[in-house]
């Protein structure tokens, strides 16, 4: 959950470095070509202004992780201010500017005031686009006919905004999605192990063998374990030292079961072992080194004799899990009730 909460952070501080960028970079462009293309008059001056104010708002947003004040500066100044002036000044070719600022409010402001915010700004530059059509002699000592120059600049700096959002956000979009994805994998490993032992749980288990089956020629076969006396264990040495003979235990078959299958917790105190090779010498070498690294566990631990019991059963075409399950618990059962201390592969009728 924490981690879904500060990847939502994340996303928040790069859409705000996606709009503070585009919005510096376009300023600035548009500030050196009006110096370039008209000289520095009160115009050229007001952009200038405009790109220092934008600036400033997003070295504060990314130097305070903050960005709700800053993107909100940016948006307002662009959206009520510069776009509807440079409107007023230069005519309807810097429409274009309006709609680049309806459309950067839809993508950086928070989801909340979206829709309230770009209707806003419609109805706002509607507004202003009426005044002026209406009115021209209202801004007839401001206003400046633009050349095919100007023209083109604004065409170019609307495009380049464009084209910057578009190629950051994208890239912003596929990092998002791969952590998402590794995310993903995270929950749904642990999701797979037993908290306590850190191996495979019963879920993983049904949903390997149920893949497993599926392959044609398939033979592999299964261990069901069983800690002998553990009910005595844990109440005479207490629970604590439980855990610790069931970790003990799980570490022991991880390493003795490397590149020769998977461990799994089948529940309580019983495990299944998978083995990809049906070989018996393989199997019983495996479960030998466990027992022997297990009993001297309980020697050095405790003073005591520790040991498990176990049913060995082989998958073969058209078999089914339950009755897989069944059969290894059968000789499960067998090898409890006739001494305890052994691993059946066989039961002799």
């Amino acid at each position: 959950m924490q981690s879904i909460v500060k990847m939502n952070e994340e996303l928040k501080i790069r859409l705000f470095y996606v709009l503070s960028i585009t919005a510096i970079v376009a300023n600035t462009i548009g500030f050196i070509s009006n110096a370039i293309i008209y000289g520095f008059t009160s115009i050229t001056i007001f952009t200038l202004v405009c790109a220092i104010i934008m600036y400033i708002a997003g070295i504060m947003g990314m130097y305070t992780k903050n960005s709700k004040l800053p993107s909100v500066i940016i948006l307002v100044l662009g959206n009520i201010i510069e776009f509807p002036v440079l409107y007023l000044v230069y005519g309807a070719y810097y429409i274009l500017y309006m709609i680049l600022g309806i459309v950067s409010t839809v993508l950086f402001l928070e989801e909340k005031w979206q829709i309230i915010g770009s209707l806003f700004i419609f109805f706002y530059d509607g507004i202003v686009i009426y005044i002026k059509v209406m009115y021209p002699h209202l801004f007839a000592g401001i206003e400046i006919n633009p050349n095919l120059i100007a023209i083109l600049v604004t065409y170019f700096i609307a495009m380049i905004s464009i084209v910057m959002m578009s190629i950051i956000l994208m890239k912003h979009y596929r990092l998002q999605q791969d952590k998402l994805s590794e995310l993903a994998n995270q929950l749904q490993e642990v999701a797979h192990l037993d908290p306590l032992t850190h191996i495979y749980n019963r879920r993983y288990l049904v949903e390997y063998l149920n893949k497993k089956m599926k392959i044609e020629s398939q033979k592999f076969a299964v261990v069901l374990l069983d800690i002998d006396d553990f009910k005595s264990i844990n109440d005479q040495y207490g629970h604590i030292y439980g855990d610790q003979t069931l970790q003990t235990f799980s570490d022991s078959m991880k390493k003795n079961m490397d590149n020769k299958g998977i461990v799994t917790r089948f529940g309580g105190k019983e495990f299944m072992l998978v083995f990809d090779d049906i070989n018996h010498e393989v199997i019983e070498d495996t479960l030998n080194k466990v027992a022997e690294e297990f009993a001297l566990y309980g020697k050095q631990s405790k003073g005591i004799e520790l040991s498990f019991s176990g049913g060995v059963e082989v998958f073969y075409q058209e078999d089914e899990i339950v009755k897989l399950f069944n059969r290894a618990d059968h000789k499960l059962y067998y090898a409890k009730h006739t001494g305890k201390k052994k691993i059946v592969f066989d039961i002799d009728v």
